[in-house]
């Protein structure tokens, strides 16, 4: 074991961990949840675009994936119109209220660090746990902007299977237990949450088979659905909607206005871009991921030349150096200081013409702040934890700010013309889990089936480098000579790396391509043919 090494983490996973990429002439879907994927891809084969189901998974995603993703959070898309060739950002992130002030969110005096983030310990981690914690959410306005300026379908027509979807409810699977399990303590706290996703007040729903015998089911939120469906995304900001989310807020002791939420709307920005041997990476600006791995291409091309084939120990030790130094960087240098114009999902849509969507949207933690709205069954982000606690830094806590996130939709372009879109959820993990499936892609060479299955590395915890187990050991002893590295094994749960998806287009065949997470058994790729009948 080299100086740098600590000790390898005990194996306890016996198994080789496969998926195979989807293939077809017709549109795909990649997303973590079946039923959402689904839904995409039946918009795709009765004709919409791939912006129509983009925005369909979203919504759908708010029934099926709760823990990660809703119309409650916020994020960030890349949007690609293949008759124009044309890229286009949205920005419908979170954002702080008016009523937020720093001091309602004391430090633990001598508390440790903790976290995803390693913040300083907040009282009654009111940041990341209950009212204090939520930020006016973006998502709805997010989907609904896309859906006008690039979609084909109408508001109430791409609502309308989510809705049904609502109202039958969702049947409980092994992953639904194990997430409801990991975070049943704080979802009890709060009534509208609890009665939705515990049993006897304390206890997450089990399944003992595939009979589908317990459902979670949301006669709120259907009802909110249909509401919204009908009065369109923005009255979420500005209507009745809007009326029942500011007196619900008052209830748990916040006071949003009325002008908090109809001042809220998303943006379409143009995208950033660094060129990069050959080929042109395309991201979202602000504050999102997509800078820093930019940047962090921007240096790589000139400092290392790679390995053609599958990377060896030279490529990974390089990885290594590199990424330290841009997260290093980031989170010393990012955050909302007024200059900027301002556990997660992710998914990406190709249709048959060549569009693309990659969108990543997010409630933050698991449940996000486990707050659900009485009046709309709407569950809330907690955001509040993506602000640095101790005042006086670039990303701290404050009034209508913008929260610096990890959200990390990519594209890759060669000869003007988008060929590969991905992105990933798992926090600060996702910007280099971006990086490293780009880089083998375009430096090795690696197909998409290829790439995701080559292990990886993970630099955001400076203090080691976690290193997949399935590195050989002289790729993980080239990283030990520039890091302390921690040799560990992905999980389930928790999960020790981000979790990626991507959609590929052969611009000469017309062949689109989809790719899941080989460590999620329940991430899917999709095409239209896969819904027929």
């Amino acid at each position: 074991m080299t100086a740098n090494a600590l000790p390898p983490a005990r194996r306890h996973q016996h198994w080789t961990l496969s998926k195979s990429a989807r293939h077809s002439q017709n549109g795909i879907v990649v997303a973590a949840s079946a039923p959402a994927a689904e839904i995409g891809a039946r918009i795709l084969a009765e004709g919409g675009n791939a912006i129509d189901a983009a925005v369909g998974v979203g919504c759908a995603l708010h029934v099926t994936e709760p823990w990660s993703s809703g119309l409650g959070g916020g994020g960030f898309m890349l949007v690609y119109l293949a008759a124009s060739r044309t890229v286009h950002a949205i920005n419908f992130s979170m954002k702080a209220a008016m009523d937020v002030r720093a001091e309602d969110y004391p430090l633990v005096p001598g508390g440790r660090r903790t976290g995803p983030f390693q913040w300083p310990q907040v009282v009654d981690d009111r940041h990341s746990f209950g009212w204090g914690s939520i930020l006016i959410p973006g998502a709805v306005d997010g989907f609904g902007l896309a859906l006008e300026r690039f979609g084909t379908w109408r508001w109430d027509q791409v609502l309308d299977p989510v809705i049904g979807l609502a109202e039958a409810g969702v049947p409980v699977s092994w992953y639904t237990t194990l997430a409801i399990a990991s975070e049943a303590r704080g979802l009890a706290a709060f009534p509208g949450t609890r009665d939705v996703f515990l049993r006897a007040g304390a206890y997450p729903p089990t399944v003992e088979g595939d009979d589908g015998a317990d459902v979670l089911r949301y006669p709120e939120l259907t009802r909110f659905l249909k509401r919204l469906a009908k009065e369109g995304p923005r009255d979420f900001y500005e209507g009745s909607i809007a009326r029942d989310i500011v007196a619900d807020m008052a209830a748990g002791g916040r006071n949003w206005t009325l002008d908090d939420l109809k001042a809220y709307r998303a943006r379409v920005r143009e995208p950033i871009s660094q060129d990069y041997r050959g080929h042109t990476l395309i991201a979202a600006p602000d504050l999102n991921g997509g800078p820093t791995v930019l940047r962090f291409f921007e240096h790589y091309e000139a400092a290392h030349r790679p390995t053609p084939g599958r990377p060896g120990p030279a490529d990974y030790a390089a990885l290594a150096g590199h990424l330290r130094a841009r997260w290093e960087e980031r989170y010393s240098t990012m955050g909302d200081t007024g200059a900027a114009d301002r556990c997660t999902t992710h998914f990406n849509v190709v249709d048959r013409h060549g569009n693309m969507v990659s969108l990543t949207n997010t409630l933050g933690a698991r449940f996000g702040s486990k707050v659900t709205l009485g009046r709309l069954g709407l569950l809330m982000n907690d955001g509040m934890f993506w602000f640095d606690p101790e005042p006086g830094k670039p990303n701290s806590i404050g009034p209508g700010k913008w929260p610096l996130t990890n959200a990390c939709p990519l594209m890759v372009a060669r000869g003007g013309q988008v060929w590969y879109a991905s992105g990933a959820s798992g926090g600060r993990r996702v910007p280099p889990m971006m990086i490293q499936l780009a880089s083998f892609l375009i430096d090795h060479g690696l197909s998409l089936e290829e790439a995701f299955h080559v292990p990886r590395i993970d630099p955001v915890r400076l203090e080691a480098v976690s290193c997949d187990h399935r590195m050989t050991p002289e790729q993980v002893a080239a990283v030990a000579a520039v890091a302390p590295v921690r040799v560990t094994e992905n999980a389930t749960y928790p999960m020790v790396f981000a979790v990626p998806c991507a959609v590929v287009r052969d611009p000469a065949s017309g062949a689109n391509s989809g790719m899941a997470s080989i460590d999620v058994p329940y991430s899917v790729a999709l095409a239209e043919e896969d819904v027929a009948g």
